[in-house]
């Protein structure tokens, strides 16, 4: 632990802001390959994965592996953030500007699917872009849930010093 106490002390923009972003890009990198991999297994034959899934259940759970991960993966890197930050009591600079970059990377990730022809494979890309108002309460909504474990372990952590 020391190790990592060290690396967040001497460069708390990589721990802190770079770090959690490509965690939260490969979690979105996963969650794209499941959607790519179930639409060529499951459903071969139409023109967008997004579509009702019948009566197999084992695509209907493939699938919501990758939405859960999907929807999921900003608030879990966001917790690990403020976990890590509140554990070495640094100032909220640099684990608040991290918690706010997962926050507009997950409101602005947008997942697009299409097939361009009839006999190729389907694409599954990923934008970020933060042009529809969803996009900003998506991230406000990701903000809240991330930023408040770590004000509850900060006000902890202050009760335990001041007791």
């Amino acid at each position: 632990m020391s190790q990592l106490e060290s690396f967040v002390v001497r460069a708390p923009w990589a721990a802190f802001g770079l770090a959690p972003l490509f965690l939260l890009a490969g979690a979105y990198f996963v969650a794209c390959l499941i959607l790519w991999s179930g639409w060529r297994l499951f459903l071969p034959g139409t023109i967008t994965p997004f579509v009702p899934l019948n009566d197999d259940g084992f695509a209907i759970v493939y699938f919501g592996v990758g939405r859960m991960l999907y929807y999921v993966a900003p608030v879990l890197v966001g917790w690990s953030v403020a976990f890590i930050a509140a554990r070495q009591k640094l100032k909220p600079f640099w684990p608040c500007a991290g918690l706010a970059m997962i926050a507009l990377m997950g409101g602005a990730a947008q997942v697009h699917a299409w097939r361009p022809a009839l006999r190729t494979a389907g694409h599954v890309s990923m934008s970020l872009a933060l042009d529809h108002p969803a996009g900003m309460v998506h991230a406000s909504i990701i903000l809240g849930f991330t930023m408040l474990p770590y004000l509850l372990l900060r006000l902890q952590n202050v009760r335990r010093l001041s007791a």
